[in-house]
């Protein structure tokens, strides 16, 4: 992983980061989202959700959402995978270009890890050009593009990662 710009802690949401992270998603999301304070309270009420909150310092800098699935059966080598999914991160506009984005990435991947995953996806919008290179450059591929998978219209590109 590439150094941050920055020293940066991880920990996981608590209920006082909520306001933070319906803001940030509001400033950040809307550009694909018309309601994205309901698309974010859906993520972070999924069942099998881990959310984790990046910090400088005290400063509240930006988030992830994993949501989980645990297969319940033998897959190939693996007695009981989990295949992940990154359902949002998202950093302060501020920051971009910091390594903050890389480093939640990261630790969203390590969380899976941890919790069994055995690959992660995502998928992000064909005109979040700074999402795609992030994506890329972890190693993730493009599997295939979703037509208006975006309430403002624009295309979803799903990616994935074996873990």
């Amino acid at each position: 992983m590439r150094k941050t710009t920055m020293e940066l802690s991880l920990r996981p949401r608590r209920a006082s980061d909520d306001g933070f992270i319906y803001r940030l998603s509001d400033r950040v999301f809307a550009a694909y989202s018309v309601h994205a304070g309901s698309a974010m309270a859906s993520m972070l009420s999924a069942p099998g959700a881990r959310a984790m909150v990046a910090e400088h310092g005290r400063a509240q800098v930006g988030f992830f959402v994993v949501d989980l699935e645990h297969l319940g059966r033998p897959f190939g080598p693996w007695q009981r995978p989990a295949v992940a999914y990154l359902s949002a991160i998202s950093v302060q506009p501020d920051l971009h270009g910091r390594g903050v984005g890389r480093f939640l990435l990261h630790h969203a991947e390590e969380t899976a890890r941890r919790d069994g995953a055995v690959s992660m996806s995502l998928m992000t919008a064909d005109t979040n050009g700074r999402a795609q290179h992030l994506f890329e450059s972890a190693g993730y591929q493009r599997l295939f593009v979703v037509p208006r998978a975006y309430a403002r219209g624009q295309r979803g590109i799903v990616m994935t990662r074996a873990l």
